[in-house]
């Protein structure tokens, strides 16, 4: 529970909203199951009235503007502050409803119990809402029975309050563990989201995360007007591998990966694409942007102490014009294998070289020796 509660800024917004989404279908059901029993309960009230009544029927058909209201929100909006507010005040206008009812129905026996059973719908509303705002309906619930007496002047007032406020406390609190259950629930899915879309040992991105960007066709141009594509790939690898061993190898490319990262801008994504290959995409990004990206790559990489041993990166770069992104990605690749070929530790890019300095067998693949 402390976990959830120490959450500041845009992580408890995110939480917060995460647990709306998650919840937003059941509160919906919720809604419409108290609307409905608000509007069933005509029975009982011509029941108790021996007689049929025209004033219990408005009022209690008039539970379709706030029910209205929920729709068209929850049609418009998915922000959990929104749809919090709105879905609490719903059930505090069917309260009120029932109060108003109250006035043409003389039997108030019951009224400590249907006080109770709103209590208990506020809850289940609240699951999608952050706990304050379920605090803050609660209590209101104390304002809507003391709006009550106004109007009918309980003999027991005291009796109604005192228990109804121990129930809104206890609500509050069970509202609380809810929200721990949940928190628990998100935090575990977050790893797990984290897991599917990130290498584990560099903790970039993977080729998942790619496909989850794309749209059909492979596109990306909705993405940016201009994108550059670059891939990297480490030089002589399997000699480290060799030399320093694997744990070493390893160390190199969590290495590279932080190089990289540090080397790109905010939106830009680098994913790892395989064994010692990075790729990242450069948004809103010109051609010579690019080769000044990828450069300053490579010299973080060049000049940087990584604890193992000196390294370089051989890079190829390609301006992405539209179309199936994986065409542009072997386009970078074959300007690598130039790089690779022309000396290694050095940045190529596709739009700059003759064709016939582009080997059609480099996208065979270049693994070093």
């Amino acid at each position: 529970m402390d976990a959830f509660l120490k959450l500041t800024g845009k992580a408890k917004s995110d939480f917060y909203q995460a647990k709306y989404d998650y919840y937003k279908r059941f509160n919906l059901g919720i809604l419409f199951v108290s609307a409905l029993m608000f509007f069933v309960l005509l029975v009982p009230d011509w029941q108790v009235t021996e007689q049929f009544s025209w004033q219990t029927l408005l009022i209690r058909s008039l539970v379709v503007v706030p029910l209205a209201v929920v729709v068209v929100a929850y049609r418009k909006t998915g922000n959990y502050r929104i749809m919090s507010a709105v879905s609490l005040m719903m059930i505090h206008a069917v309260i009120w409803g029932n109060i108003w009812v109250g006035s043409y129905v003389i039997d108030q026996s019951h009224v400590n119990e249907s006080f109770l059973i709103m209590s208990f719908i506020l809850l289940l509303v609240a699951f999608s809402a952050p706990p304050f705002y379920a605090m803050v309906a609660q209590l209101a619930l104390i304002g809507d029975i003391l709006l009550a007496d106004q109007l009918y002047h309980f003999p027991n007032l005291d009796v109604i309050l005192s228990f109804n406020i121990q129930m809104i406390m206890l609500l509050c609190l069970l509202d609380l563990i809810f929200t721990g259950f949940y928190y628990d629930h998100y935090i575990t899915r977050r790893k797990l989201e984290f897991a599917l879309f990130h290498d584990p040992l560099t903790q970039v991105f993977n080729r998942r995360q790619l496909h989850k960007i794309m749209g059909e066709g492979h596109d990306l141009s909705f993405l940016s007007d201009a994108i550059a594509i670059v891939i990297m790939d480490v030089d002589y690898f399997k000699q480290v591998n060799d030399d320093y061993g694997h744990d070493e190898g390893d160390r190199i490319l969590q290495f590279v990966a932080d190089c990289i990262r540090n080397s790109l801008r905010g939106p830009d994504l680098v994913i790892r694409w395989g064994g010692e290959e990075f790729v990242a995409i450069l948004f809103d990004c010109q051609r010579d942007q690019a080769s000044q990206v990828a450069e300053r790559i490579r010299r973080s990489v060049e000049k940087s102490v990584n604890g193992v041993c000196r390294i370089t990166l051989s890079l190829g770069v390609a301006i992405y014009e539209g179309g199936d992104c994986f065409e542009t990605i072997k386009k970078a690749d074959q300007a690598l294998y130039v790089a690779k070929r022309s000396g290694r530790n050095q940045v190529c890019c596709y739009e700059e070289l003759d064709q016939e300095a582009l080997d059609p067998e480099g996208l065979s693949g270049h693994t070093d020796a």
